[in-house]
């Protein structure tokens, strides 16, 4: 079966799944160089729903968001990567373009839950900038917004700190 879909088929899967009574989460990211912290958001969330989506930048936005040498992975690596855990029942790339934290991140995201429409939102308030922002907004549409507040958490720039300190 083919995990890697688009925004609008999503938009029809999940529809079937909330009328079988099912939860259906969402988690949104970059999620560059796979890490535990990354493992331990999915293992969460599948705690909570039936079925996990998850959504991935696109290399121009990371790009403009974290810096010229990002991504590390580019998009089809993530997405093959994250195709083959078991956590993670389907995966969709974010198309649009923009900077983290503008307002046309915020308007798309606001639009994307819309259409998607899940009953779960799920974030790490530690390294996600728009954590609070997706809490307004899964409020606003009546998602439940369920943070990871573990706060041993990796952060991805370290690593990448620590692998260019011992080049």
């Amino acid at each position: 079966m083919k995990i890697i879909k688009s925004i609008n088929d999503l938009s029809k899967l999940v529809l079937v799944q909330k009328n079988k009574g099912k939860r259906v989460g969402l988690v949104v990211g970059a999620f560059d160089v796979m890490h535990l912290g990354h493992i331990n958001l999915f293992r969460l969330a599948k705690k909570h729903v039936d079925t996990l989506i998850v959504g991935l930048d696109n290399d121009k936005t990371l790009k403009i968001t974290k810096g010229e040498k990002r991504p590390i992975n580019n998009y089809y690596r993530r997405s093959q990567f994250l195709s083959e855990l078991s956590l993670v029942d389907y995966v969709f790339k974010i198309g649009r373009v923009f900077k983290h934290g503008d307002t046309k991140s915020s308007d798309y995201f606001l639009s994307l839950y819309k259409k998607i429409g899940p009953t779960h939102i799920f974030t790490h308030t530690e390294t996600d900038s728009q954590g609070l922002n997706r809490k307004r907004m899964a409020k606003v549409l009546s998602i439940k917004f369920i943070p990871d507040a573990t706060k041993t958490v990796t952060h991805t720039s370290d690593i990448l700190k620590k692998l260019e300190s011992e080049m």
